[in-house]
């Protein structure tokens, strides 16, 4: 596992040559140190050629140490400076990281099968999906797992090497050279990895699926995690992994790992489970057969109704969870991200529908005419949570803006996206609680002001872009931003009109006054001449945010509430009056704009 010591074994075609022999030698017979230690010497190769640190800084400075004062290691110095580890990574390419050897491990890890050589071929597995070469076909070289860059070529690396060696002798610097460096020199011409031997292979899945299945039930916590999110990614990756992993998998077994005081363990169990609870199966002949459907929708509901009744009472632990602060988990913010999808998923659960060419959101009837039932039935939640879950919103909200660098900077997050889909689905529940409080309606008038601010400054979307999405940024940027505004529509209508308010609402109900004033200031601001123009001549992303942000809504909320002749007095009184008239004038449709007149109408006669 030291890395110049690698690059002194597999820098040289004979050195190489050798341990191919000897993989082939050792998987002549079955033995299953043999196998251990062809696995260890694998994943050292590959940890390597991918540079991925497989020993602690401290043992790379002593190594760094060792090689500028030992006289002995005149030799491993001289390979570095020669472009040995790149060289290196090229021989294991050709002689030992082959999928033919890959495949046997894989093999031989199921049957005759070892505990700890399941564990880690999921490592390998898992390792080669991370570095997949996505544009990268099959080769003539079948055998080859990497695929490397242009400037990875073995002649290029020896004449830069001699260049730099001839450099440092003419300027005297060659007892200052940074041995550290030069072992991680390869670490910029790292390779990428093919896999299509793996994602056609049907024998290489099935095994995949048994040794997740057994891998899960290891008392291992390496075991437990590796499992976890192996059959997380395998579960999308490699349909026959898909159709095997639901029986081999137990899901008790990933519910007992809720419970586990372990933060990562936790993160690899909530990681599967946003997985089964939200995969759309695609319409094939496997996917629709009878045994397959039940047994992945009794896996599905086995992990959603187990993590919704973790805890003292139903949801507490996923509320704790988000309750307790950081605690240094390198991903916290996607661990906190799943949780909140997850509430959303336990509160209202997929449906158990067979896989069809209807379009999402549109369920088949089933023979009864009922519909497709839930895959779960979960306690409904607390009331206590609206509000928790209306503050991690406000917070995320907070914290977008304050990242923001000259009004550049993104305002709609995957975690804020999760968070008002779990509000929204919630609210229908506690409709009265939610109409009521001030936290829900801040969080769900917060991206609906947002809206008039952006519509009302023609923002413009490179300025909201998240850098990290890279190419599909303006994707992503659509898709959050309509996610989050239905979501904040959604919680407005499944609270005040549910809540029997309607037009029986009262301006002295806690929270009325600011909702009214908000209704009025958006209208005032949505529906005039320059929205009327920009909704023909605007940018897509001005009239993307006209048609599905909340101006229809918001309308229909206030002629709806004006609709008693005390309320409209009381309306009129907080600019009513003048929002009745935007709509009768811009209303979109006729029926609206006629509503308003009559109301207007009715206004005057009151007030004469």
């Amino acid at each position: 596992q030291i890395h110049c010591l690698y690059v002194s074994l597999l820098a040289q075609e004979s050195s190489a040559r050798s341990m191919a022999d000897a993989m082939h030698s050792t998987f002549g017979v079955w033995d299953v140190r043999a196998l251990r230690h062809v696995m260890r010497l694998v994943i050292a190769a590959l940890s390597h050629a991918l540079a991925i640190p497989v020993m602690p800084v401290a043992v790379s400075s002593t190594v760094v140490k060792t090689l500028r004062k030992q006289p002995e290691c005149k030799y491993l110095v001289e390979i570095l400076q020669d472009g040995g580890a790149l060289r290196s990574n090229i021989a294991a390419a050709k002689h030992l990281l082959l999928s033919k050897f890959l495949s046997q491990i894989i093999g031989w890890c199921e049957q005759p099968g070892d505990d700890f050589a399941r564990t880690w071929a999921l490592w390998l597995v898992l390792t080669l999906f991370h570095h997949e070469d996505v544009s990268a076909g099959k080769t003539q070289d079948s055998d080859s797992i990497f695929s490397f860059s242009d400037s990875a070529d073995e002649r290029h690396v020896l004449r830069r090497a001699r260049l730099q060696a001839e450099r440092q002798a003419a300027t005297g610097g060659g007892d200052k050279v940074d041995f550290l460096s030069l072992a991680e020199a390869g670490n910029k011409n790292a390779p990428k990895c093919r896999i299509d031997w793996l994602r056609t292979s049907p024998l290489l899945s099935t095994t995949l699926a048994h040794v997740v299945g057994k891998s899960l039930a290891l008392p291992w916590k390496t075991a437990q995690r590796l499992s976890c999110l192996a059959t997380a990614r395998l579960f999308y990756e490699l349909p026959e992994f898909q159709q095997i992993c639901v029986e081999t998998v137990d899901g008790e077994h990933i519910v007992r790992m809720f419970n586990q005081p372990d933060k990562a363990i936790n993160l690899a169990a909530v990681t599967v489970t946003s997985v089964l609870s939200s995969y759309r199966l695609s319409l094939n002949a496997r996917n629709i057969a009878g045994e397959f459907l039940k047994h992945f929708y009794d896996l599905s509901a086995t992990v959603i109704e187990g993590i919704a009744e973790c805890g003292e009472g139903p949801y507490d632990l996923v509320a704790r969870w988000l309750h307790t602060p950081d605690n240094g988990l390198p991903c916290e913010t996607d661990f906190r991200c799943m949780i909140s999808f997850i509430i959303g998923q336990c509160v209202c659960p997929p449906l158990a529908v067979v896989p069809s060419l209807e379009l999402e959101g549109q369920t088949p009837e089933t023979g009864d005419g009922r519909g497709a039932p839930p895959v779960a039935e979960c306690e409904p939640p607390p009331a206590a949570l609206l509000d928790k879950l209306a503050y991690e919103i406000i917070k995320e909200e907070q914290r977008l803006k304050g990242a923001q660098v000259d009004g550049k900077g993104p305002l709609f997050s995957t975690m804020l996206c999760h968070l008002l889909y779990s509000l929204a689905v919630m609210v229908p529940l506690h409709a009265k609680v939610a109409a009521n409080s001030a936290s829900v309606r801040g969080a769900a008038f917060a991206q609906l002001m947002k809206v008039q601010t952006m519509v009302a400054n023609s923002v413009q979307p490179p300025s909201l872009y998240d850098q990290g999405d890279g190419k599909r940024a303006k994707l992503f940027l659509y898709v959050r931003a309509t996610a989050c505004i239905r979501a904040a529509l959604q919680i407005i209508t499944g609270s005040w009109p549910q809540a029997d308010f309607g037009p029986r609402f009262a301006i002295g109900e806690e929270g009325g006054r600011d909702f009214i004033q908000y209704c009025t200031k958006h209208i005032n601001q949505v529906y005039n001449n320059k929205t009327a123009l920009t909704r023909v001549l605007g940018t897509p992303w001005e009239r993307l945010m006209l048609s599905q942000g909340p101006t229809l809504t918001i309308a229909e909320l206030l002629l709806t509430v004006c609709s008693t002749d005390g309320s409209l007095k009381d309306v009129s009184r907080l600019g009513g009056e003048q929002a009745l008239h935007s709509l009768s004038r811009y209303g979109e449709s006729a029926q609206i704009r006629q509503q308003a007149t009559m109301l207007l109408t009715k206004l005057a006669v009151m007030q004469a």
